[in-house]
């Protein structure tokens, strides 16, 4: 049974040939390469109380990309079979980086993107020190959209995959920030949501059968939350 709701004819049938490598570049806000290398910058950027938020932050992208893993693992439903443009259809120099951006395999619920990148922007409105709070939350809702969109256009999720991903990531959030709340500490908040993050690492690891990816975010869940409580103050068990 499709979970589709006629999306593909409305949104795709919009969309040029042209234009669909920079719907597939502009779904890379959402994928696991550009976030991990967004959190970087942003943990160089700044020191102090203010890089142990952003870290904290991440803490919690971590768990959402877990949630991701194990939740796709447990629905187990697949990708719609609908793709935004043939890839001969493109001009030659674009077809390698639309086969990389483009394109996905795996199951299809939740969407993943929608799923991350909820996490990230949503978390980073929570605790970057820019602007102001309905600014951060503004750009960060209308990069959401985006990502969500994109996915849809690219015909990787139907808009239930995208829709699910959000609200699953959304509610993971509000848990974890309202636990963050009971610690004054930022060294503590920031070993906390990395141990969150490490405990989710570890449910996907069991729930995918011990997957290559489950594997890869628990190692580096694990050694982050190592060195973070390492250096707590207050060591706190989580």
């Amino acid at each position: 049974m499709s979970r589709g709701v006629g999306e593909f004819d409305l949104v795709q049938g919009a969309i040029p040939d042209s234009f669909a490598i920079v719907v597939a570049l502009l779904t890379q806000l959402g994928d696991i390469w550009f976030v991990t290398l967004l959190f970087v910058v942003l943990a160089v950027r700044y020191d102090g109380t203010d890089r142990d938020r952003i870290v904290a932050a991440g803490g919690l992208v971590i768990g959402a990309i877990a949630l991701v893993l194990f939740t796709k693992e447990l629905f187990a439903l697949p990708r719609p079979d609908q793709p935004l443009v043939a890839l001969e259809a493109l001009w030659v120099p674009f077809q390698l980086i639309y086969s990389l951006t483009g394109y996905a395999s795996g199951y299809g619920f939740p969407s993943g993107h929608a799923v991350i990148s909820t996490a990230t922007y949503l978390s980073l409105a929570t605790v970057l020190p820019v602007s102001t709070r309905r600014r951060r939350y503004a750009a960060a809702t209308g990069i959401l959209a985006i990502v969500g969109f994109c996915r849809v256009a690219l015909g990787l999720h139907y808009l239930v995959d995208v829709l699910a991903g959000i609200a699953l990531s959304a509610v993971f959030l509000f848990l974890a920030f309202r636990l963050l709340a009971r610690y004054r500490s930022s060294e503590t908040r920031r070993t906390v949501a990395l141990g969150i993050g490490s405990v989710l690492a570890l449910a996907a690891v069991v729930v995918t059968g011990i997957h290559i990816e489950a594997l890869a975010l628990l190692a580096v869940a694990l050694a982050l939350f190592g060195l973070s409580w390492r250096a707590d103050p207050q060591r706190v068990a989580v």
